[in-house]
């Protein structure tokens, strides 16, 4: 194993369980400083495209650099040029041939790595005195840890995605009036709002097993007067995944329930959702 593919391993190592364990936000932060130890450059920064007249730096060492404000349009001209691959400049272009003279100042060589970040694009730029020659090996290195780079980064907003389209139907179905149940066939996680968990008799909303559910709500079914009547609808309703029923009267000592229960299939979620009025 080369140099170079033993930095690149050490990168996916120290950012193997990131994504899991720590916040997203300073992932960016951390590997810049981590792939300017490992490549011993003497700059390393982010530049990010804040609007179509702004590119900022962060997250730069030396932090000196930070806010740094460059023209956007001759820096994306230059990604497009070169089809938004990274770029190694053995000898860095003079300045009017530079889009980067502004923070390449005093250095001989550079390279620059595109990353897609949300909301804004932005580069990882590395920059070193000496002059450099980027070997095969090198630029295999640095093209690992990009890829690796763009893995997490598209796990997190991923995983931000998901939890805001959580946070708002969650906000919804908390206010709906009806008691809602939802179970995912994993048999690993469900779902109940407050009217759910009022009438199931559970401690409170959000999160629960699929287990618990399903006993809760065997406990509310063979309390009803017409339990027979119930079990023989349940068994047409779940003798196909697809089946579907509404207005199923579930009549209780006290009051009659107009239950629902609908199949919920997704590419990320496969379960029964039930309605209770």
């Amino acid at each position: 194993m080369s140099n170079w593919e033993r930095k690149a391993l050490n990168f996916i190592n120290q950012t193997s369980r990131w994504d899991k364990d720590k916040h997203i936000s300073s992932f960016l932060a951390f590997s810049i400083s981590l792939v300017k130890s490992l490549t011993m450059a003497d700059i390393a920064l982010q530049l990010e495209f804040e609007d179509e007249a702004t590119a900022k730096v962060k997250c730069a060492s030396p932090v000196h650099l930070n806010g740094i404000v460059l023209n956007p349009d001759p820096i994306k001209k230059l990604l497009y040029a070169q089809g938004f691959k990274s770029i190694y400049w053995s000898k860095i272009p003079p300045p009017k041939e530079n889009a980067l003279s502004g923070i390449l100042q005093a250095l001989s060589s550079a390279v620059i790595i595109p990353v897609n970040t949300t909301p804004n694009n932005s580069l990882m730029i590395l920059g070193w005195s000496a002059p450099q020659t980027f070997t095969p090996e090198f630029q295999e290195c640095i093209e690992t840890i990009s890829l690796r780079l763009k893995e997490i980064l598209l796990q997190s907003e991923q995983q931000l995605y998901f939890q805001r389209i959580a946070t708002r139907f969650s906000a919804i179905l908390y206010t709906i009036p009806h008691a809602m149940v939802f179970i995912n066939n994993d048999g690993l996680s469900g779902w109940i709002n407050q009217e759910g968990a009022t009438l199931l008799g559970l401690s409170g909303p959000g999160e629960q097993l699929p287990a618990i559910l399903s006993d809760a709500m065997a406990q509310l079914r063979n309390s009803a007067t017409n339990s027979e009547d119930i079990y023989r609808e349940a068994v047409q309703l779940f003798s196909s995944p697809e089946n579907s029923i509404t207005n199923w009267n579930w009549q209780l000592e006290n009051n009659t329930l107009k239950v629902s229960c609908f199949p919920v299939n997704t590419q990320q979620i496969s379960g029964r959702l039930w309605i209770f009025e």
